[in-house]
């Protein structure tokens, strides 16, 4: 069972069987907190920030893709830096290349290989969780300088 300190991880599928598919294997260690299109994402992230975000590319709007989104995304400054994984059926040669280098984090085609996926989200977490003991660990030695001025 999750707890309030459990990293959530926002999915953004409008495949309710692929869905289905990413909540249950994301919620044996994280929080999957679901969105079925990109409207329903940016509302998400309007008052939610997550470790990662996995999103399908082709989100069966034709007004909002995955890439799209993702433009959408960084402009919302809470989750500018936030993590996103490109999850898509587009595996033609030099998809990878063009989702990377249109500002996806990461590519993985589907089908998704489960232990592939979560590897690369634990080394995220643990990074972010990393960065936030140093950010904590140089405040505190801050404060005791500030203290004993």
């Amino acid at each position: 069972m999750a707890n309030t300190s459990t990293p959530k991880v926002l999915i953004i599928e409008d495949d309710a069987i692929n869905a289905f598919v990413l909540q249950k294997f994301i919620e044996k260690k994280y929080i999957a907190v679901m969105a079925k299109n990109g409207q329903e994402a940016l509302q998400i992230l309007q008052k939610e920030t997550f470790g990662v975000i996995l999103m399908d590319i082709n989100l069966g709007d034709e007004d909002l893709d995955g890439v799209q989104l993702l433009q959408r995304i960084r402009a919302i400054p809470s989750q500018a830096s936030t993590t996103v994984f490109a999850v898509t059926s587009f595996a033609m040669r030099g998809d990878k290349e063009s989702f990377l280098k249109a500002g996806f984090d990461q590519y993985f085609s589907k089908p998704i290989e489960h232990s592939v996926i979560m590897k690369a989200i634990e080394e995220v977490l643990w990074l972010l969780y990393f960065y936030m003991i140093l950010l904590l660990n140089s405040f505190i030695v801050s404060l005791r300088w500030l203290l004993h001025c």
